[in-house]
C-alpha cells in the first residue's frame, strides 16, 4: 500500500493557504489602516488645540491690552482706564476698593471702552487719594470682542471669566447670600449658582472629589481634613482687613501659618432658658436639675431638660456637661490651647464626669434619652414643656419669631467646679483649590462677603454673633440675647481642627448614646480612650487637678 500523502488533496490545501493568505492580507490592512486613521486623528487633535491655543492667545492678546488704575487728574482723584487694543470692549465695570476696608468701594459703568492711545479718566467720590491710611486700587471687568469676559484684579492680575460661580451652602445661608452674591456677581457678567443642603454631606462630596465649587461654606473644625486632602487653598487678605475680625475667628481659619477661610460667625452651645418657667439662670447644675424636677412634679413641664441626643449621640452638646462635672477630652499644651495629641478622657476627673453624666440617663434620673432628637428637643422647648435647652444658635432666630420668652446663658457647672467653657466654633467660607472659577470667588469672598452690610444680612438670616468686628458691635448693642451667646463663644475654647475631628465627633457620640443607655462606664470610658488614641495617634494624658478644663 502506498505509504505517501494523498496528491488528490494539493488543491484543497492550496485553497486554504490562500484564505489564510487573504485574511493575513485583511488583518494587516486593518492594522494599517487603524494606524493611519490614529495617525490622522491625533493630528486632528492636535490641530484643534492649537486653534483653540491660538484663539485663547488672541483673545488673551485683546484682554492683555485693557488695564485700569488708581491716580488723579486736575485736583480730581478717581480711575484711569486704557483700551490699547484694536476694536472695542464691551459692558465693562470699574470697582475702586480700599484694600483694608471693605466697606469703602465705588463702581463705575462704562458700557463701551473704544481703542485709544491715550486713557479715560473717570473722576469718583473718594477723594482722599488714598490718605488717612487707605489704599485705593483699581478692578475692571468687560466682555471683549470675542464675546469672552475678562478681569483684572486689584493686583492686576488677568483671568477669563467662567460663566458662574458655584457656592455650597445649608439653604438658609445660600437664602441670605443670593441677593449679595448675585449684586456682584452682575458687576462682573458671571451668574452664581448655588447647591444646597446638609453641609456635612456637601463637605464629603467635595473630599469625593467628583466636583468642587468655588466656595464652601462651613465651620472650621472641617479645615484639617480639607488642608490635607488639597480641597482648599489658601486665601489673600491684608493684615489691617485680618483686624477687621475678631482675632479668634481669623485663628480658626488658619492652618500652619496660612489663612484658609473668611470668617463671618461665631456659635456654642449654651443654655437657652424659658424665663416663664425659669426666671434666674441656675448658678450650677443641681440648681438647674431641680429646678425642672419641681416644675415637671407640678406637672408644667413635661422634661427637666432638653438636649438632642439621638441613637448615636450628639458630642458638641454633651461636652459642655462633661466639663460642667469635671472632665475634659484633651490635655492644654503651654499655650493654654486644647492638644488632641493629649487624650484625657481616662483620667481620673474625667472618669467621675462620665459617671455623673450617666446618672443623667436611663439608668438614673432619666433626664437625658436616646429618643430626644434635634427636632423633638426644639418642639419640647418651643412649646413650653421643658425650662431649659442646651442648643446652639440654630433655633434663635424661630424662637424670637414664635415670640417664646427666652433667655441666653452658660451651661452651668456642678457644684465645686469652675465655670464651663464649651467648644466654640467659627463659620466661614473656604475658596477650594479646584474650583473652576478661583479668581472671581476670591474676590467675592474676600472684598465682597467681608462687608459689614453682607456680614448683617447673614445674621438676619441665621442670627449667629458675626466674626467682623463692625458687625458684632451693632448686634451686641441691639439684641442682648446675641451679646449673650457672642460673649459665651468667645468665652469658649475653639474646637481643634485636625483631620481626625469627624473620627472624634463619632467616638465621643457613640459613648455618650451608650452611657445615657446605661453602659457600663468604665468599660465604655476604655474603648473611647482606644478609639481616639488610634485615631489621633495621641498619647496617654496624665493626671490633672479636679478643677479639670
Amino acid at each position: 500500500m502506498d505509504q505517501g500523502v494523498d496528491w488528490g488533496d494539493i488543491p484543497t490545501w492550496l485553497s486554504s493557504i490562500a484564505t489564510v493568505g487573504a485574511l493575513l492580507f485583511a488583518a494587516l490592512a486593518a492594522l494599517a489602516a487603524q494606524r493611519v486613521y490614529r495617525i490622522e486623528s491625533e493630528r486632528d487633535r492636535v490641530n484643534a488645540e492649537q486653534r483653540k491655543e491660538q484663539e485663547a492667545y488672541l483673545r488673551r492678546t485683546q484682554a492683555a491690552l485693557v488695564s485700569a488704575w488708581w491716580g488723579h487728574e486736575a485736583g480730581a482723584w478717581g480711575a484711569f482706564v486704557r483700551n490699547a487694543s484694536e476694536t472695542p470692549v464691551y459692558q465693562a465695570s470699574l470697582t475702586v476698593l480700599d484694600v483694608h476696608d471693605p466697606d469703602v468701594h465705588e463702581r463705575v459703568d462704562l458700557p463701551v471702552i473704544p481703542p485709544a492711545g491715550e486713557p479715560m479718566f473717570r473722576p469718583t467720590g473718594l477723594t482722599d487719594g488714598g490718605g488717612a491710611g487707605a489704599d485705593y486700587r483699581v478692578e475692571i471687568t468687560f466682555t471683549d470682542s470675542a464675546g469672552a469676559r475678562w478681569i483684572r484684579d486689584q493686583q492686576g492680575r488677568l483671568s477669563e471669566l467662567r460663566p458662574e460661580v458655584v457656592i455650597w451652602a445649608d439653604e438658609r445661608r445660600a437664602r441670605a447670600l443670593r441677593g449679595f452674591a448675585s449684586e456682584f456677581l452682575a458687576t462682573h457678567g458671571v451668574k452664581v449658582r448655588f447647591r444646597t443642603g446638609r453641609i456635612e454631606a456637601l463637605r464629603d462630596d467635595l473630599l469625593g472629589g467628583q466636583e468642587a465649587p468655588d466656595i464652601l461654606v462651613g465651620p472650621h473644625d472641617w479645615l484639617g481634613r480639607l488642608v490635607r486632602a488639597g480641597a482648599v487653598e489658601p486665601l489673600v487678605m491684608s493684615q489691617r482687613r485680618r483686624e477687621g475680625f475678631l482675632p479668634e475667628a481669623v485663628a480658626a481659619m488658619t492652618h500652619q501659618g496660612e489663612l484658609y477661610g473668611v470668617p463671618y460667625a461665631l456659635d456654642t452651645a449654651v443654655l437657652l432658658r424659658h424665663t416663664g418657667l425659669a426666671p434666674e439662670q441656675p448658678a450650677t447644675f443641681e440648681e438647674l436639675l431641680a429646678t425642672g424636677q419641681a416644675l415637671r412634679a407640678e406637672g408644667r413641664a413635661d422634661e427637666v431638660l432638653a438636649m438632642q441626643v439621638g441613637p448615636d449621640g450628639d458630642a458638641y452638646y454633651m461636652y459642655p456637661i462633661l466639663v460642667a462635672a469635671g472632665g475634659r477630652l484633651f490635655d492644654r499644651n503651654r499655650g493654654g490651647v486644647l492638644d488632641p495629641s493629649a487624650v484625657a478622657v481616662d483620667a481620673p476627673e474625667t472618669v467621675a464626669a462620665f459617671d455623673r453624666f450617666r446618672d443623667l440617663g436611663a439608668r438614673g434620673t432619666g433626664v437625658l434619652r436616646r429618643e430626644i432628637d434635634r427636632e423633638r428637643a426644639t418642639e419640647l422647648f418651643a412649646a413650653g414643656r421643658t425650662p431649659y435647652l442646651i442648643c446652639a444658635s440654630r433655633v434663635l432666630a424661630d424662637l424670637a419669631r414664635a415670640g417664646l420668652p427666652f433667655a441666653v446663658g452658660p451651661v452651668p457647672p456642678f457644684e465645686g467646679f469652675p465655670a464651663v467653657r464649651a467648644f466654640s466654633s467659627v463659620h466661614g467660607f473656604f475658596l477650594t483649590r479646584h474650583g473652576p472659577n478661583k479668581t472671581i470667588a476670591q474676590d467675592l469672598a474676600v472684598h465682597y462677603l467681608t462687608r459689614t452690610e453682607v456680614a448683617l444680612a447673614l445674621y438676619e438670616a441665621q442670627p449667629r454673633p458675626p466674626a467682623l468686628r463692625l458687625a458684632l458691635e451693632q448686634v451686641v448693642d441691639t439684641d442682648p440675647r446675641v451679646a449673650a451667646f457672642a460673649a459665651e463663644c468667645r468665652n469658649g475654647d475653639l474646637m481643634p481642627s485636625v483631620p481626625e475631628m469627624p473620627d472624634v465627633w463619632r467616638l465621643l457620640g457613640r459613648a455618650e448614646a451608650d452611657l445615657i443607655a446605661g453602659a457600663d462606664t468604665a468599660a465604655t470610658v476604655r474603648q473611647l480612650a482606644q478609639g481616639l488614641r488610634s485615631a489621633l495617634g495621641a498619647r496617654r494624658s496624665a493626671p490633672a487637678p479636679r478643677a479639670g478644663v
